[in-house]
């Protein structure tokens, strides 16, 4: 059984990044192990270039949050990361995630896992591709197959709603986890 980690950059917990995430659950065999995460529920610190991560034990040092969230990223084997789009980029609480996966280009520890993304945009995929392309190459050099981003026109909170293509991309994307 797939272990499936969803980590939910958005600030808001009832917003589309969360109703995208919600229909994939409802999508998953029942039989998963889901955890959802919400990063802005954590104190991620961001990363100080100190390089401490490169020697010992190849972990970062700084006490924070993330203890907690590479915790439960090393117990995964598929990683959901689901940002809404802010100025054509990710959330700064999602920013500081994938600058602190910076160990993990060291200790390898994510070589062989699955991740995908959830994109909410105001105008939809046009505003995703800056994130895609930063993920996508942010993966492959940490060895994580990307298997592709699930995109929505979604400004107003409850527009993932109304996005039918965005949904039923989920629901694919959810056969492809099972």
């Amino acid at each position: 059984m797939k272990k499936a980690l969803i980590l939910n950059g958005s600030p808001r917990k009832k917003g589309n990044t969360s109703i995208l995430v919600e229909h994939l659950v409802k999508f998953l065999p029942t039989d998963q192990d889901i955890k959802i995460s919400y990063l802005y529920d954590f104190n991620i610190k961001p990363c100080l270039d100190c390089r401490a991560c490169k020697k010992g034990e190849l972990v970062c040092i700084l006490k924070d949050g993330m203890e907690e969230l590479y915790s439960s990223i090393d117990d995964s084997d598929v990683m959901i990361i689901g940002t809404p789009i802010y100025w054509f980029g990710p959330t700064a609480q999602t920013k500081l995630l994938l600058d602190r996966f910076r160990p993990y280009y060291v200790n390898k520890k994510l070589n062989g896992k699955i991740a995908a993304l959830i994109l909410p945009a105001g105008s939809g995929a046009s505003d995703c591709d800056l994130t895609i392309e930063m993920f996508k190459r942010s993966f492959e050099a940490l060895g994580v197959e990307f298997l592709g981003a699930v995109t929505s026109e979604s400004y107003d909170i409850g527009d993932a709603y109304k996005d039918n293509d965005a949904l039923q991309n989920i629901e694919k994307l959810a056969e492809t986890l099972s």
